[in-house]
């Protein structure tokens, strides 16, 4: 039974993985030449023949041999469409390999049928498991897709509203290492890294090209491998929380205080830009609508208040997180 629910638990409905068969996540939209392909096959010609399996009206007196159970264009596509849910496009191969568990399970359906299996009461319950599921599947997904297409008014908002998010700078960084050495020499390797990180600021407002102080300040430690001081452009969510208002409130042309992370960072800005409202429209749209989801989720969850007897459940366990969870897209070594 555990390996039933643990099937249940982690496959969506109707996309159980058959013995032998395994569906891969669904990709982006078909090319040209994939939906041209489809498009040669009409609605009533069969995509899934299987010979040899009688339908169920056929079965009794039938010859097995002289049967087959046709399942069309229309058919397999009515299939797909009500399971997907979330409506996300299929790949050319997810829709292959849907085919092929298809026919994997309408061929195991009779011996099943026969077995009568479908009177049992572990069968019972296991449709009753699904069902609760698919009904929470198919809400969710109906939210997801009410809440697909914000108005124009809604995305000029959350732009205007969020306007310093699409702040964008190209920015030079040149960095002196920190704590080169260990118990009483780190105070005195972090004192000199100090005073050559103030130097270089010096030399960077003097206008010095920031890559030959960076290269210099590497070769005074001995230092291989010298970082690329051109970090290109970059936002908000790529500087430390501490630094961002200082780092953003710059000019082109001006550089920053000395900032103390990892290593001791200096700044420069080189250029500084808004992303247009135009270019964000679809990212806006995709926030707009994942932050209503969460908010009309929220209001359904927190109606109901389940309570867990730890005694026989044991304790609640955070999920781990990710590793990239709360990694940061950022410049810092």
């Amino acid at each position: 039974m555990s390996g039933i629910l643990g099937c249940l638990m982690s496959t969506p409905p109707g996309w159980a993985q058959g013995t032998t068969t395994s569906l891969p996540s669904a990709s982006g939209p078909h090319t040209g030449e994939q939906a041209r392909t489809q498009e040669q096959v009409a609605a009533s010609d069969a995509v899934i023949t299987i010979h040899g399996l009688c339908e169920p009206a056929k079965q009794s007196g039938t010859d097995e041999q002289s049967c087959t159970t046709v399942v069309t264009r229309e058919a397999f596509e009515k299939l797909v469409d009500s399971m997907n849910v979330t409506n996300k496009a299929l790949s050319q191969e997810t829709r292959r390999n849907l085919a092929e568990t298809y026919a994997d399970y309408l061929t195991l359906e009779r011996p099943a049928v026969q077995a009568k299996l479908a009177g049992t009461p572990q069968f019972a319950e296991v449709m009753r498991w699904w069902r609760l599921r698919t009904l929470a599947d198919m809400y969710r997904g109906g939210l997801q897709a009410q809440f697909a297409r914000p108005s124009a008014a809604e995305v000029h908002a959350y732009y205007t509203e969020q306007l310093p998010s699409f702040e964008r700078i190209r920015v030079d960084r040149v960095l002196v290492p920190r704590d080169p050495g260990k118990s009483g020499e780190e105070k005195n390797g972090n004192d000199r890294a100090l005073e050559l990180a103030q130097a270089a600021r010096e030399r960077i407002v003097k206008g010095e090209n920031p890559a030959l102080v960076q290269r210099d300040i590497f070769t005074e430690l001995k230092l291989d491998a010298t970082p690329v001081t051109d970090l290109g452009t970059l936002g908000r969510s790529n500087f430390p929380k501490d630094e961002v208002d200082e780092v953003f409130s710059l000019e082109p042309g001006q550089v920053s205080k000395i900032e103390k992370e990892a290593s001791y960072v200096i700044y420069k800005i080189k250029a500084k830009e808004t992303l247009s409202e135009g270019s964000q429209t679809e990212e806006i749209s995709r926030e707009i609508a994942k932050r209503k989801f969460s908010d009309a989720m929220r209001v359904v969850n927190e109606s109901a208040k389940p309570e867990f007897n730890d005694t026989y459940l044991g304790p609640h366990v955070a999920p781990a997180p990710s590793p990239h969870a709360n990694a940061m897209t950022s410049p810092h070594p």
